[in-house]
């Protein structure tokens, strides 16, 4: 299976599901903000593969800590 995180201005997307955190407050908060979105996603990907879209420094920040929390490698689109 793959999943997909989709970063947009105030939300994100994760399987269809949306979170409350978007790119604005991510670059705004960096540390909260990615914390609250990596503990709401983490333990549904398990181990299958995951793709990361959006634009600016957001989709970089948050799929940098997604792979250090997963301990691999993420898709960029």
């Amino acid at each position: 299976m793959k999943h997909h995180v989709c970063i947009f201005d105030d939300y994100i997307v994760f399987d269809g599901e949306t979170i409350p955190v978007g790119k604005i407050l991510i670059e705004e908060e960096i540390t909260k903000a990615i914390s609250e979105v990596l503990d709401s996603i983490v333990h549904k990907i398990g181990n299958d593969e995951v793709v990361v879209c959006g634009t600016g420094d957001a989709q970089r920040m948050l799929g940098r800590k997604l792979e250090d929390r997963l301990g691999r490698v993420v898709i960029y689109e």
